[in-house]
């Protein structure tokens, strides 16, 4: 053997695969008081998930709280949970990953059976898989004419922090409160040595029964800050977040002479950050050998990176659709649990967002009973982003909804929208050298070679089987790339 190939290695963290699931999860109520379910609110926590071979396991808790109209037709509360246990499968999953999963609640549905009556939510799971990445790329050697170039890669590291917080403010009078959700987006995300700064809003909706009986929705924007201590931060990076609120606990305290109320939200944000890091290293694109032939064999990857992240507001308006539908005298009361599911789609003309809004609509009827349904009003709008692939966390805030006299019901709102736009990096690298057989001997002392215009000093010297820079040391009037017609004359010592 002629060659020493030479190899080093490189470490890394990167994304391994991204895997979905679904699961059910139920909670049984009491049937016998519940004349009709109003609203349902459903929130599900992720508690641990862990790695296994071809698969990943997540545990969770569901928290339901259900708002409902007894037998008396007067507005209940009931509160319940349940833990639940789920994987996603993947055949690139090793018990060597780790991975982040993001729940939520995709469907929310309810049946009598017998005296009990069961809530089931379909619970959807989105899993980022990541682990230890291994690049084993050839560098030179002996025997070995080597093209060395700089190779861009980009890893990701994930780092997660927890932070808690408290809002007070007045309302109305309230005898008590019904439900109250919360959402959270993050609006900036700055690096500084050794830690992320996050900042955000969590948009707070709350649903109240007031003290003549009849129910309302109040609704409050509160900003936090959070920071996230990491070893990671340096160098060239760049990073999101995604905050959810992990615990939320809202008390009212009441004044009967000024007729207020007073309440406090405790909560308990959890934040999941993914760094972008590009980081380099020199490795071998193109070799050959001199007196053999030789085999490359070159790698390709390629990676996610953070190209940007932006916010936008957008006001939408419009027709909605209930579901299901009322027929009879109702008078709105209150629209509770907002919400937003949005894509981003590209187009020919960019980016654009599109989905739904959502929110359950409680009316009530001239003889006071309630009735509940289900509100939708499609949205599209675009934005002003690049890149080749983006994502986006959404709220919705200042729900203004309206039964118009003719029976439409039309509804407003303004969408706060956090989008991450994601470029794609490509890198290759020699990963092995493998020689094959040897050159027949040239006995000629002198030889002519005939390049093709435009080929440059290493693609001569490839051609020729020799180092580039005996090729310039033989032509020293020879300029790079050659022009048409160029000679090239190749000087053996005859023995």
């Amino acid at each position: 053997m002629s060659i020493k190939p030479q190899y080093e290695t490189y470490r890394y963290t990167g994304e391994i695969c991204r895997l979905q699931s679904q699961s059910i999860v139920e909670c049984r109520l009491p049937g016998s008081e519940i004349n009709g379910i109003l609203a349902v609110y459903a929130k599900a926590i992720p508690t641990e998930c862990s790695c296994a071979d071809g698969e990943a396991r997540y545990k969770g808790k569901l928290l339901l709280t259900v708002v409902y109209e007894d037998g008396e037709r007067k507005i209940c509360r009931a509160e319940r949970g349940a833990e639940f246990f789920h994987k996603a499968e993947g055949s690139d999953v090793t018990p060597a990953c780790f991975a982040k999963v993001f729940l939520r609640s995709e469907n929310v549905s309810y049946r009598r059976e017998g005296s009990g009556l069961y809530v089931s939510v379909i619970i959807g799971a989105d899993v980022f898989v990541y682990g230890g990445k291994q690049i084993e790329y050839l560098v030179g050697g002996e025997g070995i004419v080597a093209k060395t170039e700089e190779v861009k890669l980009c890893k990701t590291v994930c780092v997660s922090g927890e932070t808690e917080g408290e809002d007070e403010f007045e309302t109305d009078y309230v005898g008590d409160v019904l439900l109250h959700s919360e959402n959270a987006v993050v609006t900036r995300v700055s690096v500084s040595v050794g830690q992320l700064d996050i900042e955000g809003e969590i948009n707070l909706n709350v649903c109240v029964l007031k003290k003549d009986e009849t129910v309302c929705s109040y609704e409050r924007l509160i900003p936090f800050r959070m920071t996230v201590p990491s070893e990671d931060v340096f160098g060239s990076v760049s990073a999101c977040a995604v905050v959810n609120v992990k615990s939320a606990f809202l008390s009212a305290g009441t004044d009967e002479e000024k007729g207020r109320s007073k309440m406090t939200l405790s909560y308990c944000l959890s934040a999941d950050c993914f760094l972008y890091i590009q980081d380099k290293f020199a490795a071998v694109s193109d070799a050959f050998c001199t007196a053999a032939e030789l085999t490359l064999k070159t790698v390709n990857d390629r990676g996610r990176y953070l190209m940007n992240t932006t916010k936008c507001v957008e006001r939408v308006s419009g027709l909605s659709a209930l579901s299901p539908e009322i027929d009879g005298e109702y008078l709105l009361q209150a629209a509770v649990l907002p919400r937003a599911e949005i894509a981003c789609k590209k187009t020919e003309r960019g980016f654009e967002a599109e989905g739904v809004l959502q929110a359950e609509v409680l009316l009530r009827g001239q003889e006071g009973g309630y009735k509940a349904t289900t509100l939708s009003l499609p949205i599209a709008f675009p934005l002003d982003i690049e890149g080749e692939e983006a994502e986006a966390d959404c709220m919705v805030c200042g729900l203004n909804v309206r039964r118009k006299k003719n029976g439409e019901t039309e509804a407003e709102a303004t969408v706060k929208v956090c989008v991450r736009a994601y470029g794609t990096s490509e890198w290759s690298y020699v990963g092995e050298a493998i020689e094959g057989e040897a050159y027949g001997e040239n006995d000629s002392a002198v030889s002519v070679f005939i390049p093709k215009a435009g080929e440059d000093l290493w693609q001569v010297a490839k051609r020729l089987s020799c180092t580039p820079e005996s090729l310039q040391k033989s032509n020293p009037e020879l300029e790079f790339p050659v022009k048409e017609g160029e000679r090239i004359f190749i000087y053996r010592q005859i023995e």
